[in-house]
Order: C-alpha cells, then sequence, then structure tokens
C-alpha cells in the first residue's frame, strides 16, 4: 500500500511544473531551510548558463517540460525531470527518456519544498491573474500566482510543511468547481529565505502570513482563540517557553480561515488541548505565536468530575458541504418555414461530507426534462448514495443508484444498481484481499433484465521476488422479456519469481498462471441462423489512416462485459480500427454494441472494411464495404462475414462516416455458426495456463530471451496449444542505437492444420544532431500451414524528424510492404509515405501540414492543412481544410474557419465558424458570458444553406 502512495505521488508531479531553484534568483539557502530528507529526479542535462539551462528545458516535450525544474550546484545548473520518493519509482519512466536519447542519471533532490494546493496551470501569466480575481476574498487572501521553472504560471492556495498537512487544507476548497491536487512549492520562490533573515534582527516580528495556519477558538476560562504557525526551525529555537496567564479577553476571529467548518476547528482545539496538558505535566514549555498579540495562554483544561458527563449532538459533528448546479437550454430550429424547438432543464444537488475521518459520504440528486414543442417530453430522476469507511486494517465502500425516466408517451423505465467493494489496507507484509458484489437491475414496459457479479482476490508478495495471486469473478445476467441468459465463472491463478543478480546486469523472471471458466448462455440469433460465443477474445483498436500496416493497442475496455461505457472509439472519425485476437478460433459473425444518440441515417452512413493478420502487424483486406444490419432493441451492428475466417486478428475499418450525431462503441462480440443447434443454451467450459520465462543481460549489448507456452482446453479436452520464443539485441553507442529481433510461434489447433510464424527486424535509429533524428528499419516475416510456406512479408521502413530552424519542423516516414502468396506464387505490395509540416511563421501565425499517399488495393491520398493567426490577446483565427482523394472516386473534403474574440478580462467571449464538409456547408455564431462567480449564459445562432435551415438556443448554467 506504501508504493501504492508513492507511485500515486509520482503520478501526480509528472503534470505539474516543480522548481527548486528559482529562475533568475539565487538558489535556496540551506542554513536558514530545514532539509526533511530526499526525493529522487532523471538528471537531463547540466549547463554553466542558467539561460541557456532554462532554454533547454522550454525545447522538452511537453509532457517532459511540465515536470522539469533547475537545481543549482556551485556555478552549475543541473536540469532534473521527475520528483519521486523512491528510485524505483522512476524506473517506469526510463523508457521515456531512452525514446528521446536523454541521460537516464538518478540524483538526489533535498527535500526542502513546502506543500501548496493548486488550482490551475496557464501558459501566460494573464490567463493565471484572470483566475485568481475571481477567487473568493477568503480564498484569495491564501493565494498566489507560481511561476515555475518550465515557464507556466500557476494560481497556488495555502502553504504547508508537509504533504499530510496539506490534504488537510485541501477540504477547505471542496466548494470550489476545480479540482485541485497538492504540489511542492519552492521556498526561495516565495522570498522565505529573505524573511528569516528578517525574523533573526527583529525576533517579536510575527511570522509572514504566507506560512500557513491554524485557527481555534477558545473562550476566558474555556476556550480561547489560538493560531498556531508552521515557523521554521530559526523561528521555533527563539520561541522556546510558554508563560501560562488567564486570558480576560476573547481574541478577535482573524477572517483569513472562514472556509474552516467548526467541527474541525473544535477538533484542532481538543489537539492543542491536550498536548499542551502533556507538555505541561512533562515540566515542558511551548510558546504559541499569534498574529496580533504574539503570545497566547493555553488554559488549564479542568480535572472531569465524577458523575458529570457532557453529551453532545450528532449532527454538529458532520461536515459537509453542499453544491448545487442548474442548466437551462433552449433551442429552436426553423426549417422550410416550420418551426421546432425545445426545452431542456437540468438539475444536481450533491452533499459530500464526513461523520468523521474515516467515514465519509456523498450524496447525489439529479433531475432532468427536455420538453418539446408538441406537447411531448422525458423526465429523469437520478437520486445516488456513496458511503466509504477507511481505516488502518481495511477500506469499504458501497453505492446505491437509481435512474428513472419517463416519458409523456407512458414510458417508465428504472435502471437500479448496487455495489459494495472491500479492500484491505493492513500492512503490505501480508497477504491483501479484495472483494466485490453488484446487482443492476432494468425494467421497463418491453425489458426487464437483472445482472448480478461478485468478485474476489487476493495475494501476497514476498521480498518483491515472489508473488502469489488469485482471482475469482462470477456474473450472471437475465433477460426475463426475451427469455435469454448469460453466465460466466472465472478462476485464475498465478504465481510470478523474479530476481536479479550482479547488481542488475542479470535479471531472471518466471511466471506460471492457470484459469479455468464456465460459460453458460443462450445462443444468439441472426437472420434465422444461431451463432455461438467465441470464448476469449482480447480487443484492440487504434485510428490508423494506412490500415494495411501498423499493430493496434490492446483495448480492454471492448471486452470487459460493459455494455454502457465507451470504449473510446467515436463513429463520428473515419479510419476508427477495431480489432479481435481470436488465436484462430473460427468466426463467422462480428457483432458490435454501440451507444450515443445516433439515428437511422447516421448508421446508414457508416461503411467498414473487413481485414484479417496472422501477427497483427500485416494486414490483408477480405471484403470492402462489408454489409451489416443494425438491431434496434439491443443497439448493436452485426456483421455476417463473408466466409468463415480461421485467422488470428480480424479487423473492422471505418474507412467512411457521415454521422452528424454522437456515436461510439462498447463492446465486441465473436460468433461462431451452428449447423444444427438442438437446443438454444450452450454450456462449456474451458481450462488452460500459460507459462513464460525470460532472461535479460545488460553488457555493452543488452540481450533478451524469453519463452512462453500456452494451453487451452475444453469440457476436459485440451484443443489447442501455443509455443512462442523471442530473442532481441540492442547496441547504443553515442548517437545510434541498432536493434534486432528474431521469433517463432507455433499453433497447434484440435482437429486443424498446423500454423506457425517466424520473423526477423533490424532497426536503426540515430540522432547525430540536436535537430535531427532518423530511423531505418526492415523485416521478413514467413507463415506455415504444416511447415509448408504459404506467405511471407518483406517490410522496409523509414523515417526522419528535422528542426530545420527554430519555428519549422518536417517529419517525413515511408513504409513499403510486399506480401507474397507462395501457394498461387502472387504478390501485393503496399506503399504509404507520409509528410508533416509544422511552421512557425510569425509570432502570432502558426501553420501545419499533412500530406499522405497510400497503395493497397485502392489508392487513397489524404491531404490536411491548418493555421492559426493571434494577431492579439483578444482576437485569434484558425482554418483547416482536409480533402481524401480515393480512386474510386469516392472523394471527401473538409472545411473549417473559426474566429473568436475574448475582450479583455474575458467575461464575454464571441466566436464565428464555417464548416464545409462534402460541398454542405454550415454557418454559426457563439456568444459566453460569464455574468458572475455563479452564472454563465452561452448562445448560438447556425445556418445551414443545404437544407435551408436556421437553428438557434441559449444555455444558462448556475452553480453554487
Amino acid at each position: 500500500m506504501k508504493r501504492t502512495g508513492k507511485a500515486i505521488f509520482a503520478a501526480i508531479l509528472i503534470g505539474l511544473g516543480i522548481g527548486t531553484s528559482v529562475y533568475a534568483e539565487p538558489s535556496v539557502n540551506y542554513k536558514n531551510i530545514k532539509v526533511k530528507g530526499y526525493l529522487y529526479s532523471y538528471e537531463v542535462g547540466t549547463f554553466t548558463n542558467k539561460n541557456k539551462a532554462f532554454e533547454f528545458i522550454l525545447n522538452l516535450p511537453e509532457n517532459l517540460r511540465k515536470s522539469a525544474y533547475l537545481y543549482q550546484i556551485g556555478n552549475k545548473y543541473s536540469v532534473r525531470i521527475f520528483l519521486a520518493t523512491s528510485p524505483s519509482i522512476l524506473t517506469v519512466y526510463k523508457p521515456i527518456l531512452k525514446a528521446l536519447n536523454l541521460p537516464v542519471k538518478v540524483v538526489k533532490t533535498p527535500d526542502i519544498f513546502l506543500y501548496s494546493i493548486q488550482l490551475i496551470t496557464a501558459t501566460k501569466r494573464d490567463a493565471a491573474e484572470r483566475l485568481y480575481k475571481r477567487l473568493p476574498p477568503e480564498i484569495k487572501k491564501e493565494a498566489f500566482i507560481y511561476k515555475t521553472d518550465s515557464g507556466y504560471y500557476t494560481v497556488r492556495v495555502f502553504l504547508a510543511r508537509t504533504r499530510k498537512e496539506a490534504k488537510k487544507l485541501q477540504k477547505k476548497l471542496t466548494f470550489l468547481p476545480i479540482k485541485t491536487v497538492i504540489v511542492p512549492t519552492s521556498p526561495t520562490k516565495l522570498g522565505l529565505e529573505k524573511q528569516q533573515e528578517k525574523l533573526e534582527k527583529k525576533p517579536k516580528e510575527l511570522v509572514p502570513s504566507s506560512i500557513p495556519i491554524i485557527k481555534a477558538p477558545i473562550v476566558p476560562g474555556k476556550k480561547a482563540e489560538v493560531i498556531i504557525q508552521a515557523v521554521p526551525p530559526t523561528v521555533k529555537e527563539k520561541v522556546k517557553k510558554i508563560k501560562l496567564k488567564e486570558i480576560q479577553t476573547p481574541i478577535v476571529q482573524s477572517p483569513e480561515n472562514k472556509t474552516l467548518s467548526e467541527f474541525k476547528i473544535q477538533k484542532k482545539l481538543k489537539k492543542i488541548v491536550l498536548s499542551s496538558e502533556k507538555l505541561i505535566k512533562g515540566n515542558k514549555t511551548k510558546a504559541i505565536r499569534t498574529k496580533t498579540s504574539g503570545e497566547v495562554v493555553v488554559p488549564k483544561k479542568e480535572p472531569y468530575k465524577a458523575g458529570e458527563i457532557e453529551f453532545s449532538s450528532l449532527l454538529p459533528l458532520i461536515d459537509r458541504t453542499v453544491n448545487l448546479y442548474a442548466q437551462w437550454q433552449y433551442n429552436t430550429v426553423y426549417k422550410d418555414g416550420d418551426r421546432s424547438s425545445f426545452f431542456n432543464e437540468n438539475y444536481n444537488f450533491n452533499t459530500p461530507g464526513e461523520v468523521t475521518d474515516g467515514i465519509k459520504y456523498l450524496i447525489s440528486v439529479g433531475y432532468s426534462k427536455y420538453h418539446t414543442d408538441v406537447d411531448t417530453w422525458q423526465s429523469t430522476f437520478r437520486p445516488a448514495l456513496n458511503t466509504r469507511l477507511t481505516n488502518d486494517l481495511f477500506n469499504l465502500s458501497s453505492s446505491i443508484s437509481l435512474i428513472n425516466t419517463k416519458t409523456s408517451s407512458g414510458y417508465n423505465g428504472k435502471n437500479k444498481n448496487y455495489e459494495l467493494i472491500f479492500s484491505s489496507a493492513w500492512n503490505p507484509k501480508y497477504p491483501y484481499i479484495s472483494a466485490a458484489v453488484s446487482k443492476n437491475s432494468v425494467s421497463s414496459d418491453d425489458i426487464n433484465s437483472d445482472t448480478y457479479s461478485r468478485r474476489f482476490s487476493t495475494g501476497y508478495t514476498y521480498k518483491r521476488n515472489l508473488t502469489l495471486g488469485y482471482s475469482y469473478t462470477h456474473s450472471k445476467t437475465e433477460d426475463h422479456v426475451r427469455d435469454v441468459f448469460s453466465e460466466t465463472t472465472n478462476h485464475n491463478a498465478n504465481i510470478s519469481v523474479r530476481k536479479a543478480f550482479f547488481n542488475g546486469k542479470i535479471y531472471l523472471s518466471a511466471i506460471e498462471s492457470i484459469y479455468y471458466s464456465d460459460n453458460r448462455y443462450s445462443l444468439k440469433s441472426v437472420n434465422g441462423y444461431y451463432y455461438k460465443k467465441v470464448y476469449p477474445v482480447t480487443g484492440l483498436s487504434g485510428i490508423d489512416t494506412s490500415p494495411s500496416i501498423g499493430t493496434l493497442t490492446p483495448n480492454a475496455l471492448l471486452t470487459d462485459g460493459d455494455y454502457n461505457t465507451s470504449a473510446g472509439i467515436n463513429l463520428q472519425t473515419p479510419y476508427e480500427n477495431i480489432a479481435i485476437n481470436t488465436d484462430y478460433q473460427p468466426v463467422d459473425l462480428i457483432t458490435l454494441y454501440i451507444g450515443g444518440n445516433l439515428t437511422t441515417t447516421d448508421i446508414s452512413t457508416l461503411q467498414w472494411d473487413l481485414y484479417t493478420s496472422s501477427d497483427g502487424n500485416v494486414w490483408n483486406i477480405v471484403a470492402t464495404n462489408v454489409p451489416f444490419t443494425y438491431d434496434n432493441q439491443t443497439e448493436t451492428l452485426n456483421f455476417v462475414l463473408p466466409q468463415r475466417i480461421e485467422d488470428n486478428y480480424i479487423k473492422l475499418v471505418l474507412t467512411s462516416t457521415g454521422a452528424t450525431n454522437i456515436g461510439y462503441v462498447t463492446e465486441v462480440e465473436a460468433y461462431e455458426k451452428v449447423a444444427n443447434a438442438t437446443t438454444v443454451i450452450n454450456d462449456s467450459s474451458t481450462h488452460g495456463d500459460t507459462t513464460r520465462v525470460g532472461i535479460r543481460i545488460k553488457l555493452p549489448l543488452n540481450l533478451g530471451y524469453s519463452f512462453q507456452y500456452e494451453r487451452t482446453g475444453r469440457d476436459g479436452e485440451e484443443i489447442s496449444s501455443k509455443f512462442s520464443h523471442n530473442l532481441s539485441g540492442m547496441w547504443r553507442y553515442r548517437y545510434i542505437q541498432i536493434g534486432a529481433g528474431a521469433g517463432r510461434t507455433d499453433y497447434f489447433i484440435k482437429d486443424q492444420d498446423t500454423r506457425s510464424s517466424q520473423r526477423a527486424n533490424i532497426d536503426i535509429k540515430a540522432k547525430p544532431l540536436n535537430t535531427l533524428s532518423l530511423r531505418a528499419g526492415t523485416g521478413y516475416i514467413e507463415n506455415f500451414i504444416n511447415y509448408d510456406k504459404t506467405s511471407t512479408s518483406f517490410i522496409i521502413s523509414t523515417g526522419l524528424n528535422a528542426r530545420i530552424f527554430t519555428g519549422l519542423n518536417a517529419g517525413l516516414s515511408n513504409d513499403i510492404v510486399k506480401t507474397t502468396n507462395e501457394e498461387t506464387n502472387t504478390s501485393a505490395t503496399s506503399y504509404n509515405t507520409k509528410l508533416n509540416i509544422n511552421a512557425k511563421l510569425f509570432p502570432s501565425l502558426l501553420v501545419s501540414s499533412s500530406i499522405q499517399h497510400n497503395v493497397s488495393s485502392t489508392t487513397t491520398d489524404i491531404y490536411s492543412v491548418s493555421s492559426t493567426w493571434t494577431p492579439s490577446e483578444i482576437l485569434r483565427l484558425t482554418i483547416s481544410e482536409g480533402y481524401i482523394s480515393r480512386e474510386n472516386d469516392k472523394n471527401s473534403s473538409t472545411t473549417n474557419i473559426s474566429l473568436s474574440i475574448v475582450p479583455r478580462g474575458g467575461d464575454i467571449r464571441y466566436s464565428v465558424s464555417m464548416a464545409s464538409s462534402n460541398g454542405k456547408e454550415s454557418y454559426s455564431g457563439n456568444v459566453f458570458w460569464q455574468v458572475s462567480e455563479y452564472f454563465t449564459a452561452n448562445s448560438y445562432l447556425r445556418y445551414t444553406p443545404s437544407d435551408d435551415s436556421v437553428s438557434t438556443g441559449a444555455t444558462v448554467n448556475a452553480r453554487w
């Protein structure tokens, strides 16, 4: 658990600009700043000139620049990246630096930071000042603008000595509509060193207001107002004694920290009194300083009297915040002399709070109603309750939610969800336990289904070398209307061993995994035929304009059984690639589950191509414009494949889309056709095991070898096995890196031919100049059936990226793939060339363009150019043009022009835009008004000449 906390802390620091030394200011003086320990970073460069070091930071990629800072060592300035509490955490980011040819030297950085709560990060100071001016007066007094070494401007609130103290102060900001994070803050940038020098000259002078303050009210004899300041060590040495005396008049409450709840103040007061008593009993004294009187007295606590017990009500002890949000939206459309309009109202209420430090809750209620001008409506009521119990042993959280939807036509649908989650929080030296149960019920006039799920997992790690794990999941879905169901039970166990020898020069690892799955489900019926589900499959996705070559990213959301959450695939974006890995199982039908608000017209504009692959890199096209059917009830796209496919990978590519409404893919499933189905229920079990062994050797030449063996059985009988061998090597010398690899995979499938694949590749990367990087690679793949060669693929890939001069960057890539069918002695070659140019012609004018030429079964050319002109701080003009030329004359083009005007102050913003897609133009204008801290208004006007329609609308948002 501790390591998890460190990883989260490091992840937060990655996205923030953090500085330990001030740009154009002297570095930290450790005589006055206490070093609390050490943090760890990567040193990527050293300079004797501070300006050159700062320029080096500005030229870093965005994700590294935000986490970079300067550190002064004598007369040298060290550029460092990332901050972590342990060197082992930094290893996660090592590949990022290696990919950019940056050094990976781990260095220590003294932990002299204060900690603040960051509200926003901006590239310009004006944007940071606008938020700073809009802060409530109570928060504004504690806020400040902080410039990081990487050139970003941040708005931060409060200062604390430790992150734990800052976390308590962060709770005061829950009412702000901003996600806040805790960040380290350099004391030198705040002038703390100079302020400490003043304190040494004037011992009676109060601690500066920038030092964090904790307040607690006290009344004479019973309570008093005490302000404890986290003073620097030099001040603490001067204040060692406390003089107890009677307080005759209460101290006036300072308005600085009014956002603290009364309950938190009482708790802190109790801690102060108890700690004071312990000091008095031990004949120790301590001074408590304030802004107004310098020293105050904590009166001695009255002894308890027998028989006198004071009770307090529970309600005042509950710390809570109330958030209200409301939205009103009105739209009207004029088309062909007819007028249609609608009004939408949306309200949300939530109150997060805590009964104690370990018991927290969130109550939320939402309501929305959609009205049309034909007296139809739809309303949604959304109450929810979330609770969380945390302690040193375990965490227990629960959630209950309801979505009740009603319409004017009489529809009444309910979606109920219950969930309970338990996770251990005890010492990591003991095995961890995690468990959860949930139920989801959907009911309406034509739907009545229940989904039950439960899961359990446990594991144990011994000295980071031995890991044991076990997990169990069970889910069951019953559709009482269509009388179908699906039930799945999974058991997984694994053991892994890893060990490093000779100071990390040799690293060995071994993993053994065993699984058992029991599946019972109703067969799927499409066009009068029954299909059984193919299991297991894994999903992959990505946007690829050259689908004949290239790997896709694994996407677990495509096969996680969640049919409501988007898997990140937008059906309004061309060249979305959706693939499944079936391990050569036969597939006759692919089903895509979709979400959003697509109409039948939107769906009719979708066009898909079908590809297969044995290695997931080189793809062969099977069919273009694959037909599919749409099931409105289940919201699925069903693709009956033109032929049964028994390949390792199957891919669908969205080549064309004209959807105007939002649509996305939530899940993908594969099915095999059942020839003679005697029952509509399928019951089968799947079991298997996987063995992985690997070795890595770090020498001047880095070598690696891995072996993997997988077995899969069904209903007690082994049906497939797979052997994989992979060998890799890499050599790096100054500006050049050479990598090579080879591998072979053999598939043995019952009642099918043996399939094999072997491959080899060489990749070369070079960076002879800081402004020039080159790459070249080649690969060769052979496929076999029953050890007879069936096909070969030869790949050549080259590319370069160059910064021609400051403000002008260019990139060129070329890919050639030649595939040969050894059985028919025919071959096909595909080419892909892409040129990118980004230019900053003037400080106010940015231009980017790209040209791509694809040659495969058809020839496709893709052109795009965009420019942004910012002649002043209040005016921005953006123009983009895209054109796709296809060999079959199915060309398409898009044009977008937008002009935005932001007057000084930023309370009112205007924008106008023009868009054109395939000859259909539209014009629109928008006005945004920040009425106050709690109200915003937004209105628009849109005109489409192609169908002679005008639409206008306004939205008002309120937040308290």
